[in-house]
């Protein structure tokens, strides 16, 4: 069996647990599998690359209605 590769990040990984709904985990799966990632480390590249700034402009109850829904199928068309 082969040993898992040491994480790259300062204190490594921990099991976390959270939920998503059907439509975000499967465009998370699909933002994964694009990329050759699983979903932990696909979840963990998008946080990092979000400035704090941006992010909590971006989840703000303001802007959020403003926000394009990537994962819905009406505006993947």
């Amino acid at each position: 069996m082969e040993a898992m590769p040491k994480s790259p990040y300062q204190g490594g990984k921990k099991r976390r647990h959270f939920t998503l709904s059907d439509q975000a985990y499967d465009h998370l799966g699909g933002l994964a599998d694009g990329a050759k990632l699983s979903r932990s480390e696909a979840l963990e590249r998008l946080i990092r690359c979000q400035a704090l700034l941006e992010g909590e402009y971006t989840l703000s109850d303001d802007a959020w209605p403003e926000v394009t829904d990537f994962s819905s199928i009406e505006s993947c068309n």
